[in-house]
Formats: structure tokens, C-alpha cells, sequence
């Protein structure tokens, strides 16, 4: 290990074909096939297939997806982890919040199922006396911890455990298909499904409700850092595993169709289960109690023994299932500790086991509130009102919940396919989703519909959660820490001064040559303000290189930074450079002799630009960000100005100012183009500064639409004054020179470069656009940026919460 290196901890690739195949089927064959087929069937009767279907064939076009990025990013966290190699935005912490609730909400599903079964047929058998006696739930949280010492102890020994469990609950399900299917008649089977065909909405609410059955392809690419040959082995499981259940569930439906429609099987319930009133009462049980069904077909259809042999197979199921889900529930809280989407505890792996504690540790925390919160705090039957809809609470209501959560984040994943495609376009990809981005464009509206047929309450609360995760990433995740932010882009150089000033201006120098013209604007800017400025240069690697090798690179970037940093302007009106400041630190003075501007520099290293710059506003509390740009067109369609200059314009947490490099020499008319608004306002108090170290005459211009009225006229006026009021407010000591202009032009753009040829400088605030916008500043700045014959600035202010909820989109 080098000096300056970090380590990062790896896990044993130990899972082969069978074990990621086991994997998917064992997760997918578990209470989907023993609770839901029985809930779904007394929903919507043999529709239910339908529903079933319609689930799969959602899921499969999202396992497209999964298979593509799994051999392209054979690691673990699954969807989250895909999208955040994908998309450069903190959008991949909401997939990733997503995922971190949907995978325990999933297992607390599996296990109050297990719980409920375990209560229902289990409890009177071995310990009739303590029915009622012990609380329902207890056995499925002593289950869940259980299932937290095996995945402690190792995943090895957990993957084995899936391929047994697995093997046996298959063998299970076709022995109890082979009793029922030999009671088989398509008469019942056409008759159910002629009874229910018409109920639409019933059968969307199925379907979202069963969808959580067909996950267990998550599962598999979750842990793909785990599965030998991934690129191979991945798309394989994942199909194979779908295709094989999906069939399965088919005739599990059929036969519980079968049961629930036989007279017999009714009058058979009511000599089983007390309390049971005639056939009729028979028929209120299997429609409130659906998730029984199952269980009750198989004593029907195979006696005693066979009862309790599948029951006892079915808890193994519910058991395997939870088991999946934990272990892929970890890896993606250990992926988002990776990326500082969580606290980077959630990254360490056991010293002995080689396994991560922490994550592990969290997601049974997630588990147990989610079983006891839908289970037994409210009870299994409670109804609650919740933003006006009615909440049913029960194992029902978690199975809908986790399915909004996990669609949530599916619906990123096929985004990030088309976005990767554009991105990344010479990638090797093992496997390849066919006429993108047609599929992944059907596979998000296929997610869409599902979600919105999630149980209105579920509906709720998942919108809610979704809130709670936006509160926590600006509570808590979204500051990052300065060792982290070190770690990433350690700091190799730092020449500061205690300088302790209010305004901290920041100057990224990425070509020596325009950086006297930056410089001028930075001094002039933070003079108005009484401030400082700070220099950075970046060493930018590869993304295989280590940090540590860009330090051979430090000494050339040195030497650059002390060239800035004694910044002197020989232009009109005499040298700018002023003397040393008090402390020793460097300084720039105005032309007038004005106050000194302290400046400091430091140089990091780092393996993205825009990352390093982001991290130097944070770590060094900046207020103001001025980047150059020298104006030629982005050579990617989805970037505007420049990826480093997107990229900061978006993340940073500080007001942005982009200068178009232009003809050099005094300033002594500045353009002001206005239609007010923030970013305007602040384009206003960067031409007030510049205009009082050079004395600049202002014009500020508002451009109209040819033919306005004269009532559009007055309110242009009315809007110059507010501009003239910020350019000489009341307790200013000395006024800047302003002309106001109305101009009517049908082409804003035009109308602004036209007059540009007559100034020095031209700056212009930022334009409002729709979050779907990939412009970063608006269309019209950007335009004037590329064609002005002046010099330019582009002026963003930075709008606090609400700028950051516009990083998220």
C-alpha cells in the first residue's frame, strides 16, 4: 500500500450458478406462493393468473435492466448502485433510500407471514395449550434473529443454506400440484374466470399486490460482487429463475381456484375451522382470510400428513425468502456507504467474518419496526385514516408498501439504461437490453401503472417515507464530513490566511491563460463585498489511477497557483497589485487603492473536476463560485456548458458565475439585460461591483415583445427602477453610472447580442426552466454566452433548499 492509498474491503465471489439461481427462485417461491395465491384468488378468483402474469411480465422488462448493468457493474447494492454509476446527481440516494425500506419491508412481509401460518396450524398442533398465550408475532421475530446471526456469520454458509431450503420447499410445491391438479376442471376454472374478467381495478390491485413475489431478480444482481462469472451467470439466473416461477405460480393459482370453488372443500372448512356457520360462513372465511387458503388446499387435497408436510415446507419458504432479503438488504446499505450515502460504519466488515455487521445490524432494525408497526401495534385488522385514505393495516398492507417502495426505485433503474447507453456508449456489456430505449420506456410505464394501483393507504405512507428520506439526506447524509470530503479529494496544497472574512469567493483556474481575466472579476467582486478569495487548482485522474500518483504532478500546478495568486494587472488606471496583507498572506488591491483582497490557494487531487470543486465550497464554506468557459459548443448532446461546469452549477451549495473569455481591456460599459427574479438580482449586484472598481457606465436593457402596450411599457419601467435601486441603493458612498432601456425585439437573443457589440461586458442572470431541463443556466444566457461579441458573465444565485431539491431531480 502506497502512502496516501486507501483500502477498500472486498467480498469472496463464493455463489456459483445454482446458488444465484437458488437465490432468485428461493425468494420468489416463499410466501408469494403460500399467502398471496391464496389472497389474490379470493380478490379476483382465476383472474388472478392474469394478475400473476401481468406481474411477471412488468418485472421481466425491469430484469432487463438488471441483467445489462449486473455484468456491466458486477457489485453489490443492486438498482442503487446502477443508477449512481449512471447519473451524477443526489437523485441515487433517494433509489438508494428506496431500496434500504423496500427490502425490509419485504422481509417483514415474508416473516408476519410466517408468524401468522406458524400461529394458525403450528401452535395447536405441538403446544395446544398456549394458544393465545403468547403473542402471534413472537415466533417470526425469533426467526428474524436468527436469520441476523447467519448472515453475521457469513454468506457462504447463508448461500448454502438458500440452495437446501430452495431444493426442498420446490420439491414440496410440485408434490402439492400433484394432489390438486388431479381434481382438475376447466368447467370451474371458465366459470371463475367469466365471473371476474370485467373487475379491472381489482385485478390492477392485484397485481401491484403480488408483484413483490417476482423481486427475487433484485436479489440475484444485488449480489452479484458475490456470484462467479456475473456477466454470464447473472442474466441466466435471473431468467431462469423467473421463467421457471412464473409457471409455477400458474398452477398454484389454478389449484387453489379449484379448492375454493368445490362445495366440499367449503364443508370440509367447517368441520376444520371452529366456529364456522354452514357453507355460507365457509365463504366469509375464505374471502376475509385468503392467505390461509393454501394451506387449508393442501390438508384438503392430501390429508393430514401431507398438510403438515407442506405447511412445515412452507415456513421453510417464508424462511429462505427473508433470509434473501436480508442479504441483499445489507449490500445495499454497504453500497451507499461506499458513496457516502451513508455513514461510513455501514461500510465495515467484521474482522472475523468478513461481513457487514453494521448493514446487516440495520436492516433487521428495519424489520422488526416494520412487523411490529403494521402488525402489532395496530393490530393485524386496524384501520387507520391517513392523509384521507383509509390505511387496512396487516401482513396486506406491508406486501403493498414494499411493492411502492421497490417500484419507486425500479422506475430510475430503466432510466439509467437509456441514460447509460448515451453515456457510456463504448462500455462492454455482457448482455445488452434489445431496441432501447423502447423497452426501458414500457418497462417505466408498466412500473408506473403498477405503482399507482398499490392500496391507497399503502399509497400514503409510501409517499410519506419517501419525505422522511428527503428530510434525513438534508438533516443528516447531505453533510458530508471533512474527513470525507479529504478522503476523496485530499488537499496536497493549502496557502491560507486568517483573514476570518464574511464573503468567501471561490476561483477554480483550469487554463492559466484566462486567469488574470478571472481574477480581475473575482477582485472586483469581492471587494464590493469586503471578502476574500480562494484559488483552486485541480489534479485531475483517471478513475483506475490511485489519488496518490497525482502528487508526482504538484510541484507544475504549484507553480501556477503562486503565478495567480500574485496577480497583477498592468491595464489602464496602473497596477492592481497591492501589498502584502498583514498576516503575510498574499493580496490584490483595487485600482483606485481601494481595500486589499486577501487570497489563498490549494491545490487537490481528485478523480472528477466538478467532485473536487463541489467539495472545496463545502469544506471551505464558500459563497461564490467563478468558473471560465471559453464558449464553444459541448461535444455531448446532454451537456450545455461544459460537464465541470453542469456539474458544479447543479451540486454546489454556493451562488455560480460563469465568465465567457473574451476581448481583454477596460470595462467601461457593461450590459445588463433584466426581466427580474432572483438570479437577475444577483446579476445586478455583480455589475454594481465590477462598475465601482472600474467605473463602468451600466445600461440596464428590458426587452419586450414588438407592439407591447403602453401598460407593458410602464411595468418594463417599474422593473429598471428596482434594477437602479439595487445598483445605487440609498446608503451606497458612491453611485454607479445607470442608463435604463426598453427595447422591442422579437428575438431576445438577438436583441442582447446586437447591444453587446456596444459594451465591455455583458452579465446575465440565470432563466427559470422545468425540471426536465438539461440547460444549466436557461436557454437564453446560454445563447448570448455562445454569441455575444463581448466579454460575459452567467449569473446563478444559489436558492438554498430549493436549489438542492432540484439536485435530487
Amino acid at each position: 500500500m502506497s502512502d496516501g492509498e486507501s483500502v477498500e474491503a472486498t467480498l469472496d465471489r463464493d455463489i456459483g450458478i445454482v446458488g444465484a439461481v437458488a437465490l432468485g427462485v428461493g425468494t420468489m417461491v416463499a410466501a408469494g406462493i403460500f399467502v398471496l395465491s391464496g389472497l389474490a384468488v379470493s380478490n379476483v378468483g382465476a383472474m388472478a393468473i392474469a394478475a400473476f402474469v401481468a406481474a411477471a411480465v412488468v418485472a421481466s422488462f425491469t430484469a432487463f435492466a438488471y441483467a445489462e448493468f449486473a455484468a456491466i457493474y458486477p457489485e453489490s447494492g443492486g438498482g442503487y448502485a446502477y443508477v449512481s454509476n449512471t447519473f451524477d446527481s443526489d437523485l441515487t440516494y433517494i433509489v438508494g433510500w428506496s431500496m434500504i425500506l423496500g427490502y425490509p419491508a419485504s422481509a417483514a412481509f415474508y416473516l408476519a407471514s410466517f408468524s401468522d401460518w406458524f400461529d394458525r396450524f403450528i401452535v395447536p398442533l405441538v403446544a395446544s395449550g398456549l394458544g393465545g398465550a403468547l403473542p402471534f408475532w413472537i415466533s417470526g421475530v425469533v426467526i428474524l434473529a436468527l436469520l441476523l446471526a447467519l448472515n453475521l456469520k457469513g454468506t457462504e454458509e447463508s448461500g448454502q443454506f438458500q440452495i437446501i431450503v430452495t431444493v426442498l420447499k420446490v420439491a414440496l410445491i410440485l408434490v402439492f400440484l400433484y394432489g390438486g391438479l388431479q381434481a382438475f376442471d376447466s368447467g370451474t376454472i371458465a366459470t371463475s374466470f367469466a365471473e371476474n374478467a370485467d373487475r379491472y381495478r381489482q385485478i390492477g390491485l392485484t397485481s401491484a399486490l403480488v408483484f413483490i413475489t417476482f423481486f427475487g431478480f433484485e436479489a440475484i444482481a444485488t449480489n452479484a460482487e458475490e456470484i462467479e462469472d456475473p456477466a454470464r451467470n447473472v442474466p441466466r439466473a435471473i431468467f431462469v429463475s423467473m421463467g421457471f416461477v412464473t409457471v409455477v405460480y400458474t398452477l398454484v393459482v389454478l389449484v387453489v381456484t379449484l379448492a375454493i370453488n368445490d362445495p366440499q372443500y367449503l364443508r370440509f372448512l367447517v368441520e376444520r375451522v371452529p366456529g364456522l356457520s354452514g357453507v355460507p360462513g365457509a365463504e366469509e372465511f375464505v374471502a376475509e382470510n385468503g392467505e390461509l387458503a393454501m394451506g387449508y388446499a393442501a390438508s384438503y387435497y392430501l390429508g393430514n400428513v401431507g398438510f403438515y408436510v407442506i405447511i412445515v415446507g412452507a415456513l421453510f419458504s417464508m424462511l429462505s425468502a427473508a433470509n434473501a432479503t436480508v442479504l441483499a438488504g445489507s449490500r445495499v446499505k454497504l453500497a451507499m456507504a461506499r458513496r457516502d450515502h451513508l455513514p461510513r460504519r455501514y461500510e465495515r466488515l467484521h474482522d472475523r467474518f468478513n461481513t457487514p455487521y453494521f448493514s446487516v445490524a440495520l436492516t433487521g432494525g428495519l424489520i422488526l419496526f416494520f412487523v411490529l408497526f403494521f402488525t402489532v401495534i395496530f393490530g393485524q385488522d386496524a384501520t387507520l385514516e391517513l392523509a384521507g385514505f383509509e390505511v387496512h393495516m396487516g401482513i396486506e398492507a406491508i406486501a403493498h408498501f414494499a411493492d411502492f417502495m421497490l417500484l419507486t426505485g425500479l422506475v430510475v433503474v430503466n432510466l439509467a439504461i437509456v441514460k447509460s447507453r448515451r453515456k457510456f456508449p463504448d462500455v462492454d456489456r455482457g448482455f445488452e437490453v434489445p431496441a432501447v430505449p423502447w423497452v426501458p420506456a414500457v418497462a417505466v410505464v408498466a412500473n408506473l401503472v403498477l405503482l399507482v394501483n398499490v392500496e391507497p393507504g399503502a399509497f400514503a405512507f409510501g409517499v410519506l417515507a419517501e419525505l422522511v428520506g428527503v428530510g434525513v439526506w438534508f438533516a443528516f447524509v447531505g453533510r458530508t464530513d471533512e474527513e470525507a470530503i479529504e478522503r476523496e479529494t485530499p488537499t496536497v496544497v493549502r496557502e491560507a490566511h486568517p483573514a476570518e472574512r464574511d464573503y468567501r469567493l471561490l476561483v477554480p483556474i483550469a487554463d492559466p491563460g484566462n486567469a488574470d481575466q478571472l481574477m480581475r472579476t473575482a477582485r472586483d467582486i469581492a471587494a464590493d463585498r469586503d471578502g476574500e478569495i480562494l484559488v483552486l487548482s485541480v489534479v485531475a485522474l483517471p478513475d483506475q489511477t490511485p489519488l496518490s500518483r497525482g502528487y508526482q504532478y504538484v510541484d507544475a500546478r504549484r507553480e501556477v497557483l503562486d503565478r495567480v495568486m500574485s496577480f497583477e494587472d498592468r491595464g489602464p488606471g496602473g497596477s492592481r497589485d497591492g501589498p502584502p496583507a498583514a498576516d503575510g498572506g498574499r493580496a490584490v488591491a483595487e485600482t483606485t487603492g481601494g481595500p486589499t483582497v486577501p487570497v489563498s490557494g490549494c491545490i487537490r487531487i481528485g478523480h472528477d473536476v466538478a467532485h473536487a470543486i463541489v467539495n472545496t465550497v463545502e469544506q471551505y464554506e464558500c459563497d461564490a463560485v467563478l468558473m471560465g468557459w471559453k464558449g464553444r459548443p459541448a461535444r455531448r448532446r446532454d451537456v450545455v456548458v461544459g460537464s465541470t461546469v453542469d456539474d458544479v452549477v447543479r451540486e454546489a451549495d454556493a451562488d455560480v458565475l460563469v465568465e465567457r473569455v473574451g476581448p481583454t481591456g477596460p470595462v467601461e460599459r457593461i450590459l445588463l439585460p433584466t426581466a427580474g427574479g432572483p438570479h437577475a438580482e444577483y446579476a445586478t449586484e455583480v455589475a454594481r461591483a465590477i462598475a465601482h472598481t472600474t467605473g463602468a457606465t451600466v445600461e440596464a436593457m428590458r426587452i419586450l415583445d414588438p407592439g407591447s402596450d403602453e401598460e407593458r411599457h410602464e411595468s418594463a419601467r417599474r422593473g429598471l427602477g428596482k434594477t437602479v435601486e439595487i445598483l445605487n441603493p440609498e446608503d451606497a458612498e458612491e453611485e454607479v453610472d445607470v442608463e435604463t432601456t426598453v427595447v422591442e425585439h422579437g428575438d431576445v437573443v438577438e436583441a442582447i447580442v446586437e447591444a453587446s457589440a456596444d459594451a465591455d461586458l455583458t452579465i446575465v442572470g440565470a432563466t427559470q426552466e422545468g425540471l426536465l431541463e438539461q440547460l444549466v443556466f436557461g436557454t437564453i444566457p446560454e445563447a448570448v454566452g455562445r454569441r455575444a461579441e463581448s466579454t460575459v458573465i452567467m449569473a446563478k444565485r444559489n436558492l438554498g433548499v430549493t436549489s438542492r431539491l432540484r439536485n435530487l431531480w
